[in-house]
This record gives structure tokens, sequence and C-alpha cells, in this order.
């Protein structure tokens, strides 16, 4: 069956939660080196067993919202694994219940029920096992654990083929679960459709044009896009030159800005979609995030449908009316996709456009808190010691930070798109922002100080 439609009950999520704190540790990045000081892992694996125990409570609440008993939830819930673990109906109610009274920072706290006793299999290797699984659903197993004992994850001896092959079984990832889609990754397997606009929005990437500018190497796109599954408005979509997280992010953002946020974001298993740092933002903003079985694209239609038609209608135009640049490009997609295909009656609406559609339905849009710093919620994070010349280095560009933190390791938030908004951390305090460093400017105020000394 399709996703719930329920309206998910929302809980306001704790101020200090929302700030993402070390978002990107232990996340490899573009920006991050050899030599970038290493992350503590404490709370790198505290961070990440939260993200599992949120994805349980939200089963639960979705199963409520359905007219179920707590204690049905419970036991359903308790009968597919978390994390690559199964876990007791006890266990699965602490989380319910901190999750309830306190919150997603609460779950980063519950102690184990299982602590001190011995387990055959590392979660943590059976959590990596399961991601690697997902990326590459392809692979022998064989090639899957060379892969993990390359990355250290896996230690010979410390485990058995047999055993892995159990884990991935109990998860609904071995080859034969995987080929029949009998696995348990969340997903619609019917036909299906949201009463209300915001209750599921559907997440995908398509290659778009390659822009061609004489003078100037050829530009592949990407169109990162959402399409919202009751009224099939598009709550926003761009073209960018790459298929990167922190583009999908800013797409997301601009689309929670302009119309609000969703229940449920509903995704295949991509990267950029299965990132640690996009399971944040969801948390903090009690989005609950779905991913598409492998081989299942046909799950996601709706989005599928609207590539198509953009193909089909704006695409085409291209070939008459070529663009250059990819500023050119998305002016003239965001034209068509407000005044032809918003307005454009839609034969599964009952020949109501998308616009009316959503604005008809859409009276009750969750829209984010206007006292949270959405902004900053979705910046991205890096380490970096600051040299002796107060300056850092952040993607091939020099940075000036104060000159108190000379020789000092800070977190670097950071927007990755316009790089507008740098700011400097430490902990859990902000101590300011960082400047581009302009040589030029320094070398004119050093020899106007060395002028007034003399």
């Amino acid at each position: 069956m399709g996703p719930d439609a329920s309206i998910l009950r929302k809980e306001p999520i704790p101020h200090n939660v929302f700030l993402g704190l070390d978002i990107l540790r232990g996340i490899p990045w573009r920006g991050m080196t050899k030599t970038s000081p290493p992350i503590p892992p404490a709370q790198d694996k505290t961070l990440s067993r939260a993200l599992v125990r949120y994805a349980a409570v939200q089963l639960i609440q979705q199963a409520l919202q359905s007219g179920s008993s707590l204690l049905s939830a419970l036991q359903r819930a308790s009968q597919q694994p978390w994390g690559g673990r199964y876990y007791a109906p006890a266990t699965i109610e602490t989380w319910w219940y901190a999750h309830r009274h306190e919150g997603f920072a609460a779950l980063q706290s519950c102690p184990r029920s299982d602590k001190g006793k011995k387990r055959a299999l590392d979660p943590a290797a059976t959590q990596a096992l399961i991601e690697l699984r997902l990326e590459h659903p392809n692979l022998t197993l064989k090639a899957l654990v060379k892969e993990l004992l390359r990355r250290n994850v896996l230690q010979e001896g410390s485990y058995s083929l047999s055993t892995l092959h159990r884990r991935l079984t109990e998860a609904g990832l071995d080859r034969q679960s995987i080929r029949s889609g009998a696995g348990h990754i969340g997903g619609p397997t019917k036909a299906f459709e949201m009463p209300l606009p915001n209750l599921l929005w559907m997440a995908d990437c398509m290659h778009g044009p390659t822009l061609r500018n004489p003078g100037h190497k050829d530009q592949r796109t990407f169109l990162f896009a959402l399409i919202d599954d009751s009224s099939r408005l598009c709550p926003h979509a761009e073209f960018y030159p790459r298929e990167r997280l922190e583009y999908f992010l800013n797409c997301l953002r601009q689309a929670i800005t302009t119309r609000g946020v969703p229940d449920k974001l509903y995704t295949d298993n991509g990267p950029a979609f299965r990132s640690r740092h996009l399971q944040i933002v969801c948390a903090n903003l009690n989005i609950a995030l779905l991913h598409a079985k492998p081989y299942h694209a046909w799950s996601k239609g709706k989005i599928e449908r609207f590539f198509l038609t953009l193909q089909k209608q704006f695409l085409a135009t291209l070939v008459f009316e070529p663009v250059q640049t990819l500023e050119q490009l998305n002016r003239r997609f965001w034209k068509w996709l407000e005044s032809e295909y918003h307005q454009h009656p839609h034969s599964s609406l009952q020949d109501q456009t998308p616009a009316q559609r959503f604005a008809t339905l859409g009276q009750a849009l969750r829209v984010p808190d206007p006292d949270r710093d959405l902004d900053r919620l979705f910046m991205m994070q890096v380490s970096r010691r600051v040299r002796m010349d107060a300056t850092f280095s952040l993607h091939a560009q020099l940075w000036e930070a104060p000159i108190h933190l000379r020789g000092q390791i800070v977190t670097v938030h950071f927007d990755p798109i316009d790089y507008r908004r740098v700011e400097l951390w430490m902990e859990d305090r902000l101590l300011g922002r960082a400047i581009p460093c302009n040589k030029q400017l320094n070398a004119r105020t050093y020899g106007s100080d060395n002028t007034h000394e003399h």
C-alpha cells in the first residue's frame, strides 16, 4: 500500500536540536583533506542511532494515525530491522515515549536495552553492510565484504559470510529478495493519492541538456525536482551543474520556504537522498523520509510523469531556442513551470490545474517556525584549523577568521551554493563570521599601518 494519508501530529523540536550539530561529521566532503583534524566518533554514533530510532518512531506514529493500537504498532515495528537489528517492543516503546515527551533530542540519549551484552556482529558493521548493499545492489556479498575490509569496517576473523548473509536476508536485501522486490525498504506498491497537499512530496533528479557556449567548456546540467502527490504541483525544481547533496538541499530549502513543510518526503536510493545530512534536516523538521525499493522506479510514477512532460514540452523548445548558460536555462524553465505546467488542467485532478488544486485544498499547510533559522539548518559543516595568519581554506578559496582564533580548530558552517554566509563555531558557540581574504587590501592596510608607525 502507499504511504499513510493521515496528517501526522507535529511535535515541537527543541531549538538547540535544529542547529544539526556535527551534521557532516563522518561524511566524506569534497572540501575535506587528509590533513583535516580527526572528528570524535562518539557524537557520530549517537546521532546515527538517533536517526534509526526516529525512523521507528515514525512507523509507530503512522500506525496509530491509521487506527492501530500502540501494542500492535510496537509488535509490528519489532518484526522489522532498524539499523540492521531487531529490537524488542519494550525497547521501541521507550523510544516512542522519549520522542513524545522531549522530541528528537531525547532519541540521542536513550540507553540501549542490550547494553553490556555481547553481540555477534557490531551493529555499525551491519549498518555499513546494508548501506553498501543499497548503493550497489548488483555486487556479490564477497565484493561487499572486500570493500568493508578495505574501509576497516570489518576485520579479518571478526565475522562469517553466513552471518553477513543472514543480516542481509533479515533486512530483505539478499539478492533474491531484491530481484523479487520483497525487501523491507519503504515505498508504495499500489496506486495511491494523498487527499491533501503537502502530505507527501516526491523527489528525484533528471539529467538535463548539455549547454554549449562558444569559447567555454560544455556544461552538463541536472534537474532536482519535487512534486506534491495530491496536487501534482511542483514546489520547486532547478537545474544545477552537478548531481550533489548540496544542490538537492538547496532545492528542498527553497521548496519549504515557498510552499510549506511536507509530512513525508519520498525519494529513490541515490547518494544525495540517502545522506545523513538530509536525514537530520528531515528529523529536525519532523518530515518522514521514505525511500523506494531497489528496482522499483515505477513507484515514483508521478514525478517520472512530470519529467516526461517536461522533456516533451519544455526541453523540446530548446531545440529551436537554445540557451547558453545555467541562469538562462532556469529562467526559461521557471517561466514554463508557472505559466504552463501549473496552469494546465490535469486529467487525474478532474481537469483542475495543479495550481487550483493546491490553492483549493491547501488551507492548513504547515509552515516553518518563524523563529527558526532555516538557512542555518541546511548549512554544510567542515572542520578547519585557522592558520597563524588568521586564514583557512574552504573549497580552493582563502577566508579570514578573527585573529584570536589563530591556531584553533573550528567548525565552519557555510552555504555551499553561493557562500553568502560562512560562520565559525566551536562546540555550541558561534564565534563569528568569516570573510573572503583580500590580500591586496590587506597589503594596503599593512603599508598604511607601517607609514603611520614611522
